[in-house]
């Protein structure tokens, strides 16, 4: 869906403010019928075929969703049937927003690390659209919706390095949808506007933009920060930076409270808009393909939001 074809009922906006604030110019939609399983489904094929990866080697699927297919079971055991992902193979979902990525390859690591899996299938997907409100503009304009597909083995392009993560739930409704899960199961339609203006709405996601992005410029400096030190790394030292794609004003604050060379910063959600868990593997395979990331790149990573929660690391490419 283009900025024209979206904006059409809004003309206090335009596609230009939206590119030039936002960064985004177009995003992609999920089918009503399609799922984040469906989607997820569908990253992990390209994947096989591109890299030539046999399902039957994989011996663990995870899958970041902030949107399961059920309540139970776990997406994940559906997709390992879906995929042909031998029955001996573990699977299993996790709930996690911006930082999904990160925390998936962290959680893969490990369980390499403890000789419970070699062939790890990382996913992340999720169809933000669908909650957001047909009058939400501003989160409308931000979020497309996408999948990312990534196998983490013993051997492989990269390897990964030490992590940096963080949570503070103190902040949990800055970014929430609160009906329709155990706490309050039922849509009730109920919404209000607050003092500046902005609408909450129960039924569908509520994001305290500025709550956020204070949040963001307060926590990814000390976090860049912090996996620099672990990974025994300086900043001059790392060829490349990913950091989830949120929005284009937000990137160039944190690029340069950073002190990150724009040479060296990856920003381009222009196609794709804000897409949650899927932003860093989708931008790390951009620079893959373009062949601005190659071997013996240092690359950091880094993703946050929901939650709030945030995280990185280092790969270094081999």
């Amino acid at each position: 869906m283009t900025n024209e074809e979206l904006l059409k009922d809004f003309p206090q906006w335009s596609g230009e403010k939206v590119l030039s604030k936002v960064g985004v110019e177009s995003r992609h939609l999920a089918g009503e019928d399609e799922t984040a399983g469906d989607m997820a489904e569908k990253a992990a094929r390209r994947l096989f075929e591109e890299y030539d990866v046999d399902p039957k080697d994989i011996d663990f699927l995870l899958l970041c969703t902030t949107q399961p297919d059920y309540i139970m079971p776990t997406t994940a055991c559906i997709l390992q049937h879906r995929l042909g992902i031998p029955t001996t193979a573990g699977a299993l979902d996790y709930n996690l927003g911006c930082s999904g990525c990160v925390y998936g390859m962290a959680i893969a690591k490990g369980l390499i690390a403890a000789g419970i899996a070699r062939n790890v299938l990382l996913l992340t997907s999720d169809a933000f659209n669908k909650l957001l409100h047909p009058t939400d503009v501003g989160n409308r304009t931000i979020f497309g919706d996408g999948a990312a597909a990534c196998l983490i083995s013993t051997e492989g392009m990269a390897e990964i390095g030490d992590f940096s993560l963080g949570t503070d739930g103190s902040g949990a409704e800055k970014l929430i949808v609160k009906n329709g899960a155990s706490r309050h199961p039922e849509r009730t339609g109920a919404e209000f506007t607050d003092a500046e203006g902005h609408t909450h709405r129960d039924d569908y996601i509520y994001m305290d933009g500025s709550g956020i992005f204070y949040f963001t410029v307060d926590s990814v400096p000390p976090l860049v920060e912090d996996i620099l030190q672990k990974n025994n790394k300086t900043l001059d030292e790392i060829d490349y930076f990913v950091f989830h794609q949120a929005n284009k004003y937000m990137l160039n604050t944190l690029r340069r409270s950073c002190s990150i060379p724009k040479d060296k910063f990856h920003a381009d959600l222009a196609d794709t808009g804000n897409t949650v868990s899927a932003t860093v593997m989708i931008g790390l395979k951009q620079c893959l393909d373009n062949g601005t990331i190659h071997s013996g790149m240092n690359v950091l990573v880094t993703g946050f939001g929901v939650g709030l929660s945030w995280g990185g690391t280092v790969l270094r490419f081999v």
